[in-house]
């Protein structure tokens, strides 16, 4: 599957997790997951390689607490 990430600030101190530890924090299967990015109604995510990609820690959490308030 084939993810494009838009240009984003590099944070110094930001927290980078691996997609699937994202997928685990956020009690998704990755398959979801990889439907919710690829839909644009994920979280953010970083390219880390040609093969693995990531997300900022704090990315993720905003993205969690928007899904429970209903966002």
């Amino acid at each position: 599957m084939s993810y494009s990430a838009p240009a984003v600030e590099v944070r110094p101190n930001a927290s980078v997790i691996s997609f699937n530890a994202a997928c685990e924090a956020s009690n998704l299967s990755v398959s979801t997951m990889r439907r919710l990015v690829k839909a644009g109604r994920g979280p953010r995510i970083l390219r880390l390689s040609e093969r693995r990609i990531g997300i900022r820690r704090d990315d993720l959490d905003e993205w969690i607490a928007s899904r429970r308030c209903g966002g």
